[in-house]
């Protein structure tokens, strides 16, 4: 599928006249994350829309976002009703959205309560709207409007909460992936350095990806998804970067939900092999470290 070109939404992108937590009084705080600079907080402004702020990412609307997944995929998503960006005069970048409240519970909240044939038709669901999303591509690894992206978690890249990229080609990103082992000048991790881009799995083109599918970020009402919330993060990310990243640790009950989708995924052994050796490369532990040597023959 070509790249999906979107053209500006109709989203009001300036501040209200009066903010909303001074037009709601009676807004109820029910999320809070981070200190100081890095605060990210929801209020529910009690008249069926959150109230959101959030550091800035350069360049980043969620509602056009929004706007994209709307006109290429049938995934529900929250409407957004306002949004915009203001600064403190010291560098500091806050995003503000005013959103519509989803009815429903997060995924979390529900699957023990439910029982065969409701997790069944989620798992269904929610696969259906991975295989949408995995439909539109881009020519590059890039954020959504083209620039670069901003790997939060540090899933991706070593280096958490920066910007990399935009990566044209399979080498920039392999560069950019071992930029910190590449600092260790060993002939040891030398050899390892080359041996790890043999294996390095195809990368292009780049995939629509959320970024972070986690439970608490899938809503559900009456036994069905009612919306997956939370594209902040989302960009043209690897076509396998999701399938690792969703690959449980382990067989527990608690990742019963993600087994059942990895089933459901096209899947990229050879990429969830490769990123576990770049992984234990840049461990802090020798041990871990001498196993990753150990996986490349080194």
């Amino acid at each position: 599928m070509p790249t999906v070109r979107v053209s500006q939404t109709s989203t009001p992108k300036v501040p209200p006249r009066v903010h909303p937590l001074t037009r709601f009084p009676s807004a109820k705080l029910f999320y809070s994350r981070g200190s100081d600079r890095e605060t990210c907080q929801i209020w529910d402004l009690g008249n069926g829309q959150l109230y959101k702020f959030r550091p800035h990412k350069r360049g980043v609307y969620e509602s056009d976002i929004h706007t994209l997944i709307q006109r290429a995929t049938t995934i529900p998503i929250p409407t957004i009703y306002r949004e915009w960006v203001s600064s403190d005069g010291g560098g500091r970048y806050v995003h503000h959205m005013i959103m519509q409240k989803v009815r429903g519970e997060p995924l979390y909240q529900v699957w023990t309560h439910l029982n065969g044939s409701e997790k069944e038709r989620l798992v269904t669901q929610f696969a259906n709207y991975l295989d949408q999303l995995r439909r539109v591509r881009s020519s590059a690894i890039r954020s959504f409007e083209g620039g670069p992206i901003y790997d939060e978690h540090g899933f991706l890249f070593y280096q958490r909460n920066a910007a990399h990229g935009p990566f044209s080609d399979n080498q920039s990103l392999f560069l950019a992936l071992t930029s910190h082992l590449r600092q260790n000048q060993s002939p040891e991790m030398r050899r390892a350095l080359n041996k790890l881009r043999s294996i390095m799995p195809n990368s292009l083109p780049s995939v629509l990806t959320h970024a972070d599918l986690h439970q608490g970020n899938i809503m559900v009402h009456n036994g069905n998804i009612a919306a997956i919330i939370d594209w902040e993060g989302a960009g043209f990310f690897p076509s396998w970067m999701e399938f690792v990243r969703y690959y449980p640790a382990s067989n527990s009950r608690q990742l019963e939900f993600e087994n059942a989708v990895v089933r459901r995924m096209d899947p990229h052994p050879e990429a969830r092999r490769f990123k576990m050796i770049l992984d234990a490369l840049g461990s802090s532990e020798r041990r871990t470290v001498d196993w990753g040597f150990r996986k490349l023959g080194c």
